[in-house]
């Protein structure tokens, strides 16, 4: 039985790794600015809806901003 598990691991390795890279790429471009938006709309513990919209729409034209941002806050954990 398990000849068979490592036998569909093998035929399938290139779609676990395409697979993998895809994951990255969405948590990248579509998780990331709304991380961004939520800590910018939070002010003293209290989260605002209405600035977490307009911050997210401005965050998704502005991935860059994400990126460093992201950067800047978590640098010292790499």
């Amino acid at each position: 039985m398990n000849y068979k598990i490592k036998g569909a691991i093998r035929r399938n390795k290139g779609r676990f790794v395409i697979f993998a890279v895809l994951w990255l790429f969405m948590a990248i471009v579509l998780v990331a600015p709304l991380a961004y938006a939520q800590d910018s709309s939070t002010v003293n513990g209290v989260f605002n809806f209405g600035e977490f919209v307009t911050e997210s729409i401005a965050a998704y034209s502005k991935l860059g901003e994400v990126i460093r941002k992201f950067w800047k806050l978590h640098a010292t954990i790499f």
